[in-house]
């Protein structure tokens, strides 16, 4: 005989399965940018090189995809703020703030490095790649340190 579960435990089991949902979503929302880039890209850019110039979209497809970025990198996250618990929310915030403030930091740091001949010029994918870094880096301290 199986003892029956608590509501506390029917709560978390609905939490982890809509943040399975929540990634899954957001999993195919990429997937689907990325594989309409490619397919629709009319030129010989890459997003990874940072050959920005070389890529060409029609417009439609540019709005549309633009549209789907907003919604991946703003609406969902945003989103899946109201349905965490309170601590991953906390977690969370403070892993964005930790990637705020390396881009706040990083980018005149690397424009100083720059003037001096130590790097490459700054570019948008390097501060993209510097708060995303930095927010991947943020969240686990957040976790153990607290």
């Amino acid at each position: 005989m199986t003892k029956p579960i608590g509501p506390g435990e029917v709560r978390t089991r609905q939490r982890q399965r809509r943040q399975i949902v929540y990634v899954a979503i957001a999993a195919l929302l990429g997937g689907g940018i990325g594989f309409v880039t490619g397919f629709f890209d009319k030129g010989d850019g890459s997003l990874f090189t940072g050959e920005w110039e070389a890529l060409s979209l029609d417009p439609a497809i540019a709005v549309i995809l633009a549209l789907a970025l907003v919604a991946g990198f703003t609406v969902l996250p945003l989103y899946g703020f109201t349905q965490v618990d309170e601590m991953k929310r906390e977690y969370n915030l403070i892993a964005f703030t930790g990637g705020c403030i390396a881009v706040i930091t990083g980018f005149p740091v690397w424009a100083v490095l720059y003037a001096g001949g130590f790097v490459p010029a700054p570019h948008a994918f390097g501060v993209f790649a510097i708060a995303f870094v930095a927010m991947m880096v943020s969240y686990p301290i957040a976790c153990f340190v607290r």
